[in-house]
């Protein structure tokens, strides 16, 4: 017995002994590379960071990140910004390839590097906070923002030696330059064309890494190793999204309400739940205005009064509610550059108050509707008498015979009556025609 048992686990272990082998990064020299070409979000900054400590624990002399972004979140630019400075390794943000940009909050991310560098093509600026419809913010709320970010990247650029005039002309101007200009304004250590290019021109630079002085070597000749972004946070940024955060509240309430005005259609109601836990975990990591979520709930409220009211005014402005809700639903003083997208969520809300304003008044048609069906059917209806009805007779109705009474005296055989009411006994109450 014991036999079997060893060669069991040893049949068992081999394979995982394997896998676990293979599943060990190798801790070899090699140059690490990050390709953030995304929206800095949650999972962008988790990529970052999980990036960083994997390579650093693997061995890596340099990590570049080829970034390319139209902005995002603050919350999450401070924390990559305070993952690359408190990295033990040289990292190098790279604007590229030719034609991309570093907007809004990728201006922070690109100055925060060890080594700020820009591919031919390539622009940054824009740091200006906006409204969610690419306005200026309001006064007050304009203030919050720009000082915020200001700061912030003052302490960048100083901390770094960079240009700190130029950086708050980004945020208070929204100023936007080439890469030429970058280089020449001391925005950005050099320009190159490649990764190639790259690294030979880094080669001899001083640089401060973890407090130390740090000269870079030549390390094109080193193997890269590409380090791409997991599943989880791929969803991460996919729920992180304006837009889509936007459309689990919208699908959340709509689901919620007519599951509660048509009770037992189950569907909207398992929708709306998943929606609604999906949603509050997504405002959880990026900034929701209260405001907004409170325009869903009363937006949803007005759609659903038409099962009582069936006026189309109450529907129209729920529609109305809801979409000042989409607008409104991200805090734009903490994402600058960031917005909802008004021809996606617009249409969206249409059909979805569409949709339940459809619902609602089909359960209320059929609450209204009159009763066709059993005895209760039978109000209203016309008949004959089959046996005089003094206290009691009987009448012919709807191919059946029932027994019937009359309060307006005695109605002969054969005369035609009307069915006032039902009585207890499945008696009916007649009148005469």
């Amino acid at each position: 017995m014991k036999r079997i048992l060893c060669l069991m686990f040893c049949v068992l272990g081999l394979p995982l002994a394997v896998l676990a082998q293979s599943a060990t990064p190798s801790s070899e020299p090699h140059v690490a590379i990050l390709d953030m070409n995304m929206m800095i979000l949650p999972g962008t900054g988790s990529y970052l960071e999980r990036s960083i400590d994997n390579a650093t624990k693997n061995g890596a002399k340099v990590i570049i990140v080829q970034l390319n972004t139209p902005g995002g979140l603050l919350q999450t630019s401070q924390e990559m910004i305070q993952t690359i400075f408190r990295s033990k390794t040289p990292v190098v943000i790279y604007v590229g390839p030719s034609g991309a940009t570093a907007t809004s909050a990728g201006v922070f991310i690109t100055l925060a590097g060890h080594i700020a560098a820009m591919a031919p093509g390539t622009t940054i600026g824009a740091a200006h906070p906006v409204s969610g419809d690419g306005k200026n913010l309001e006064s007050d709320m304009r203030a919050k923002a720009e000082n915020m970010t200001v700061a912030m990247v003052k302490s960048i650029s100083e901390q770094r030696g960079r240009n700190i005039e130029w950086a708050e002309s980004s945020v208070k101007e929204s100023a936007s330059i080439t890469e030429k200009e970058a280089l020449e304004k001391n925005v950005i250590d050099l320009v190159a064309s490649d990764f190639d290019d790259l690294l030979k021109k880094i080669s001899g630079k001083e640089i401060t890494v973890d407090g130390e002085k740090v000269v870079l070597d030549d390390y094109s000749a080193l193997p890269r190793h590409d380090i791409p972004i997991s599943s989880r946070d791929q969803l991460v940024n996919v729920l992180a999204n304006p837009n889509v955060a936007a459309l689990l509240w919208l699908a959340a309430t709509t689901g919620l309400s007519i599951e509660l005005y048509n009770p037992g259609a189950i569907l909207p109601g398992v929708v709306g739940v998943i929606c609604l836990i999906l949603a509050l975990a997504v405002s959880q990591v990026i900034p929701i205005n209260t405001g907004a979520i409170l325009l869903f709930v009363v937006g949803a409220l007005l759609i659903g009064a038409e099962f009582y009211i069936a006026s189309g005014i109450l529907g129209l402005g729920g529609i109305i509610a809801m979409v000042l809700g989409a607008v409104y639903l991200l805090d734009v003083s903490e994402a600058p550059g960031m917005a909802v997208d008004y021809m996606l969520i617009l249409p969206t809300v249409i059909f979805l108050g569409a949709c339940m304003v459809m619902i609602v008044w089909s359960t209320a048609k059929a609450y209204r509707h009159k009763v066709t069906t059993g005895s209760e059917g039978l109000v209203g209806l016309s008949g004959r008498v089959t046996e005089t009805v003094a206290e009691r007779g009987k009448v012919f109705v709807n191919g059946e015979i029932w027994n019937a009474e009359t309060a307006s005296g005695v109605i002969e055989k054969g005369a035609e009556v009307r069915i006032k009411s039902i009585r207890s006994g499945m008696v009916l109450e007649v009148e005469r025609v």
